[in-house]
């Protein structure tokens, strides 16, 4: 009787262990060095180049974030339907409940979301997943330790105004040319 208990335990503990969906994680690594894609690894230190700039609030944010992975899959005439089926794919693991949806923005054929892994206030991971059905689409990982959703998005917006000096990102024009 013991074996016969134990040997369910063991079954139920590999059924609910076994797990098909694709995490962004996995969806990253596998399409990292695709030809199709763009993918950068982007330290913290190069996001902020001289940091003399920062407010102490922009500091205390950019202490929070280990590092920024960004992946692009820029759409061309001839990879329409990959671009379709790529978009959809992710769309679809960002549905899975473990991702929550911080915000969500655009209109016509452009569209950006922001996610986020972690508890309301002090999150581990901030996703921005970002398309434009006529250059393509992105998707940015922030990773770290309690960051403050409210302090990410004014960062966000500091970079996006120009307000923050990124001289040592690489040059990023022409990325959905």
């Amino acid at each position: 009787m013991k074996n016969s208990v134990f040997i369910l335990v063991l079954l139920c503990l590999g059924f609910v262990s076994c797990n098909n969906e694709t995490s962004l994680q996995e969806f990253y690594v596998e399409h990292q060095n695709d030809n199709q894609y763009l993918a950068f690894d982007i330290p913290v230190s190069l996001l902020t180049g001289d940091n003399s700039a920062l407010t102490a609030e922009q500091k205390a944010t950019m202490e929070t974030i280990k590092k920024v992975n960004i992946l692009g899959f820029p759409l061309k005439g001839e990879n329409k339907g990959e671009y379709e089926a790529e978009k959809e794919r992710l769309t679809s693991i960002l549905k899975a409940d473990k991702y929550q949806q911080l915000m969500r923005y655009g209109g016509g054929t452009r569209k950006a979301e922001l996610y986020y892994l972690g508890e309301e206030d002090a999150i581990d991971e901030l996703i921005v997943f970002g398309s434009d059905d006529e250059k393509g689409f992105g998707i940015a990982r922030l990773t770290g330790n309690d960051m403050n959703p409210e302090a990410l998005i004014r960062l966000l917006k500091s970079f996006e105004k120009g307000e923050l000096n990124v001289a040592g990102l690489p040059k990023l024009e022409g990325f959905l040319d």
